[in-house]
């Protein structure tokens, strides 16, 4: 009787175990794989996975600040950028629920001086379908950003655009002027500004304290700062170049908040599950109302990611087995390879470790070997290492960090691959007339503006051209 109680209390201490073992394996292999992504200097910021709302891995890495070394933690703010966009979606959800609008109703009923007339409709903004462009397009956009400060201060810039499109619910077009007249409708409909709006009826309800619309002058405890990466490994800092936050995104939040949004979803605190349903029915590219959607792993995902110079955010609901991954950061870029191996991680996938990008493994491979070197044997080194040049514009970003940076040998060899990759572009051969004015070798310079003009008579070399000439 002895050795049956015995061989009963052993099994029933292995089943209760058991969960706690898989958690420890799945977060040390989430944290093996992002660490190597940290030892590359691909990735700063925070990454959280749930079940069911536990957490079952949390870390923060690298710095939220580096001229200052301030490490980034658990309640770091990040810029999320068009993640934003699902907060505007779930308002204006709520105000339909609350029969204070109808997703059928023309924008123009509540937008004085909408310009495109009643055919667009609420449901044509919500999801990407209206034809409306990207006021970040527009040619003033830059001078006026510093002063974009609400979502009236937007709106003459999307006014002043032409439709993508004429037939609404014809095209999906993202657009981010879209989103951000929803957010003029919600103003216009509560008589509330777009931030008290949010904040009282999101954020506050569900105790997101960490959440809301910060600018850049505002002096913001705990913020991340943004980082962009050269492939020489320089870091720049974003403070100039990230649009203001707005109605289609650029809300600061953290990992925790944003899991308690995600199970506030599962519920029924901020939609009734008739209207979270219409908000996650697909359209045209299988974009719902504000929300990317998904059939993966066996799940239905709904998601969202954001993105801006030094801005990589991603937030993913596996809402069938309950799984949230966020991961937020403040590198260009840093979020989406992260993202990636974790959700193969969970659902027992291979992935990749990560590698140098391109620029940074063509630059390494110069400062180390020599340009000749590179010169001699691109090919070869390409193909034995997984490298591929998908586009002309691959080398050319490389090629003008190189320039900006002093490093005009490199920048000449780089763009004398691209013009071999791709003979029949002109803008190569454009660039290369860029290095050789840096270089001081004009001659050089006209032969290749020159050629471009040969492939591409309009090019904008024919101006550098006529300008040499005339000097």
């Amino acid at each position: 009787m002895k050795r049956v109680l015995t061989s009963s209390l052993c099994l029933l201490i292995l089943t209760l175990l058991a969960p706690c073992v898989h958690t420890q394996e799945l977060s040390g292999n989430i944290d093996e794989i992002v660490h190597a992504f940290v030892r590359l200097d691909q990735f700063a910021g925070c990454v959280l996975v749930a079940e069911d709302g536990e957490t079952l891995y949390a870390n923060a890495f690298g710095e939220a600040d580096k001229d200052h070394h301030v490490k980034n933690s658990l309640k770091t703010k990040f810029n999320i950028g068009s993640i934003g966009k699902v907060f505007t979606g779930v308002a204006i959800m709520q105000l339909a629920e609350a029969g204070r609008l109808k997703v059928t109703d023309p924008a123009s009923t509540y937008l004085e001086g909408f310009p495109w007339g009643d055919g667009i409709q609420i449901h044509h903004l919500l999801s990407h379908t209206s034809g409306t462009s990207n006021y970040f397009a527009h040619p003033d956009f830059l001078k006026k950003m510093p002063g974009i400060r609400s979502v009236k201060d937007a709106l003459p810039l999307i006014y002043d655009q032409q439709l993508r499109f004429e037939t609404p619910g014809a095209e999906f077009a993202y657009s981010n002027s879209g989103i951000v007249l929803l957010g003029a409708i919600i103003e216009s409909v509560t008589g509330q500004s777009y931030p008290e709006y949010i904040q009282e009826h999101i954020f506050r309800p569900l105790g997101m304290e960490e959440t809301g619309i910060n600018y850049l002058e505002d002096v913001v405890e705990n913020r991340a700062r943004g980082y962009t990466k050269t492939p020489t490994g320089r870091f720049i800092g974003n403070l100039f170049m990230v649009p203001p936050p707005n109605a289609d995104g650029g809300i600061e939040t953290t990992v925790g908040d944003l899991l308690k949004f995600d199970q506030a979803l599962y519920g029924e605190s901020l939609l009734s599950s008739e209207w979270k349903e219409r908000m996650f029915t697909p359209n045209l590219d299988n974009y719902g109302y504000c929300w990317r959607l998904d059939e993966k792993h066996g799940n239905r995902v709904t998601w969202h990611g954001g993105g801006a110079p030094g801005v990589s955010a991603s937030f993913k609901r596996y809402t069938t087995d309950r799984y949230t991954v966020i991961v937020l950061s403040n590198y260009n870029g840093g979020a989406g390879g992260v993202a990636s191996a974790v959700e193969a991680i969970l659902f027992g996938e291979e992935y990749e470790l990560p590698t140098p990008s391109l620029g940074e493994f063509l630059y390494q491979t110069m400062d180390r070997e020599g340009v000749q070197y590179l010169s001699e044997n691109f090919d070869t080194l390409l193909k034995e290492n997984g490298y591929v040049v998908g586009s002309s514009r691959d080398l050319v970003m490389l090629g003008y960090v190189l320039l900006e940076e002093g490093k005009v040998e490199m920048a000449v060899e780089v763009f004398r691959q691209n013009i071999r990759l791709f003979p029949d572009e002109a803008n190569p051969y454009d660039c290369l007339g860029d290095a050789y004015v840096k270089a001081g070798d004009i001659d050089s310079a006209i032969e290749a503006y020159t050629k471009a003009l040969d492939v591409d008579p309009g090019f904008v070399s024919a101006k550098k051209l006529k300008e040499l000439q005339r000097k």
